[in-house]
């Protein structure tokens, strides 16, 4: 007898108790099982299963090639000494072969796949070599390289090392096991590459628990099956709420959209009388030289607050869609705060407030900015600060360079803000407490938006506050240009002489709107024509040849756009300057209008004096 037929003889003879044992699933007990998979969740139950499966390779007279880390092939000698196998006979005889996985894995895959040559050089050889020792010239291997591999999410390297496996099968008689730990496959995202590990085996162990007990095993496999019926019912909900959100969030966004062309509509309706309103009041300062009755002046106050309100509405909707573009420029800070100053002294001056304003020179602070944005910006801060600031109360305005930022704060000794609102200070909607009569007014919009515009021009805005009844102070940061580069900055220009005598074509379905503008031009020396509708203006046109014509877009029977590409086609190449006029300002208003062939898109209401600044620059322009 051979020394390996020798060494198997003892081997077995030491190990004859074994085959009375019980045991766990028989491996290997059906004749086409070569190639099975074991999935375990304890070291010390996949060491049994192990061993069990090497175990009977002994009493069949098989070879064993083991190839797992260090730390399992403690566990499985010790499982395969304690039921008798001398693990140094089966050494010494070459019955049993023992390869590191991570060390062997090293030899044939470099860390995206395996390579078949190197495979049969580090494995096949192993494999060669226990056949040769074999008594019946057959294997019996452990392999858990797939394991190592699965646990670093290399799932499809593993499956094609599976595939190397079966191809070695097919040269030598070779039955193995291999091993995957559960918790590779923790998330339903891996289920399909669990599926692919399954179908690359003959025969598959799910893993098993350290009970033996026939009925705790079937009581495990009944609250298993509770569990996958759970997880099923949950999957199912889990679909339903996504689904419901999914039509939520439809609804919501069909909402919001129904809600910005509200707001559109809203402010175009709110901004055709306000137009005419602000013209008349302009005519009435023009005519009695500057002067204008106590009431005339709160006709004006409340109109230009009417105007702020539907303006800052509309913002908020903008900023929020993230269509608010900004138009930057270098700006002096003292210009902006000439802007917002005026723009809320109306309210300073009836609330009759100590108003101060603390600023450098001009030169010292310049920003690259949207002037009109950013002085939106200081007013809505003012006029916050006049609103909650009792009448006679004491507001100012403190700017000072702050190395490469500007410190900009608005401070009042006014009725202060609650510790539990002031978190929310820059939120839509949210205002302090209000009186009964709502007498300080406002829609709790202005706030929200000073922070969205500051955000805008990379800046900061915060609120202090020692409590109710001690005023507040509001700072805004922003960047500033160094002051080099803003001492470079070429002198702005003096302003425009007016030019007299040009021919204007102003058309608008508003009667009471078309009246006031035209009288505001020709009181600036313009000839003006007026139309109620496009057939009337281009008919007026064709006789009147204007050098510009103001447009309202939405006109009867044919709309400002139509109404501007026959004018240009009437006119040809003495086709007028096309200045477009509309209630509605939102950033697909103004590319329409740019499309059309206009200059400019101004919103309603309009400014006369804006309005007879940007003609005169546009005619000698």
């Amino acid at each position: 007898m051979s020394g390996a037929g020798s060494a198997m003889t003892e081997i077995l003879q030491q190990h004859t108790r074994f085959a009375g044992a019980p045991a766990g699933p028989r491996l290997l007990d059906s004749p086409g099982s070569r190639h099975i998979v074991q999935f375990y969740d304890d070291d010390q139950i996949l060491a049994a299963a192990v061993a069990d499966f090497l175990a009977q390779g002994l009493l069949a007279r098989e070879a064993l090639l083991i190839i797992a880390t260090p730390g399992h092939v403690e566990l499985i000698e010790d499982t395969l000494s304690a039921r008798g196998i001398d693990l140094a006979a089966a050494r010494a005889s070459g019955l049993m072969t023992i390869l590191d996985a991570a060390d062997a894995l090293d030899q044939f895959f470099d860390g995206e796949e395996s390579h078949w040559d190197r495979f049969i050089a580090e494995v096949g050889s192993a494999a060669a070599r226990s056949v040769a020792a074999s008594p019946t010239g057959r294997v019996r291997a452990y392999g858990e390289m797939v394991d190592l591999l699965c646990r670093k999410g290399l799932y499809g390297a593993a499956v094609q090392l599976e595939e190397l496996w079966s191809r070695l099968q097919g040269q030598y008689p070779l039955s193995l096991l291999c091993s995957y730990v559960m918790g590779s496959f923790f998330s339903a995202s891996q289920s399909a590459d669990f599926r692919r590990v399954c179908e690359t085996h003959d025969q598959v162990l799910p893993a098993q628990d350290a009970r033996t007990d026939p009925q705790a095993q079937l009581r495990q496999i009944s609250l298993l099956q509770q569990r996958a019926l759970a997880l099923e019912t949950e999957l199912f909900r889990r679909k339903e709420t996504e689904e419901a959100l999914r039509v939520a969030r439809q609804k919501a966004e069909a909402a919001s959209r129904a809600k910005d062309e509200f707001l559109a509509m809203l402010g175009h309706e709110l901004r055709n009388p306000l137009s005419p309103i602000l013209t008349a009041l302009e005519l009435i300062k023009l005519r009695g030289a500057g002067q204008m009755t106590r009431e005339h002046l709160v006709v004006e106050r409340q109109a230009r607050h009417l105007v702020r309100l539907v303006d800052d509405l509309l913002d908020v909707s903008r900023v929020a869609r993230g269509v608010l573009e900004l138009r930057r420029q270098r700006v002096d800070l003292r210009d902006v705060l000439a802007k917002a100053i005026d723009m809320a002294s109306p309210l300073l001056e009836a609330r009759r407030h100590h108003f101060e304003v603390h600023a450098p020179p001009r030169g010292l602070v310049v920003l690259d900015a949207d002037e009109a944005r950013l002085a939106q910006v200081v007013a809505n801060l003012l006029t916050n600060a006049a609103k909650y600031t009792p009448v006679g109360g004491h507001v100012s305005v403190r700017a000072r360079r702050d190395g490469p930022e500007l410190a900009l704060e608005v401070v009042d000794d006014g009725i202060g803000i609650a510790a539990e609102l002031m978190p929310h200070i820059f939120d839509l909607f949210v205002q302090g407490r209000q009186s009964i009569d709502r007498g300080d007014g406002g829609l709790g919009i202005g706030l929200a938006l000073v922070r969205s515009l500051v955000h805008l021009h990379e800046g900061t805005v915060t609120a202090q506050s020692d409590g109710p009844g001690k005023g507040s102070t509001f700072t805004v940061r922003l960047p500033a240009v160094e002051l080099n580069e803003a001492r470079g900055r070429a002198a702005k220009g003096s302003p425009l002489p007016v030019a007299r005598g040009r021919r204007i074509l102003l058309v608008d379905d508003n009667e009471d709107a078309a009246a006031m503008l035209a009288e505001i031009l020709a009181t600036a020396g313009h000839e003006v024509r007026t139309a109620g509708d496009g057939p009337t203006a281009l008919e007026s046109a064709s006789t009147f040849r204007p050098d510009l014509a103001v447009l309202d877009i939405g006109l009867p029977a044919m709309d400002g756009y139509e109404l501007a590409a026959r004018l240009r086609a009437q006119a040809g190449e003495a086709a007028p300057i096309l200045i477009a006029l509309s209630g509605y300002g939102q950033e697909s208003d103004r590319a329409r209008s740019e499309a059309a062939g206009f200059a400019l898109h101004l919103i309603k209401p309009i400014d006369a004096l804006e309005l007879l600044s940007v003609i005169e620059e546009r005619l000698r322009s």
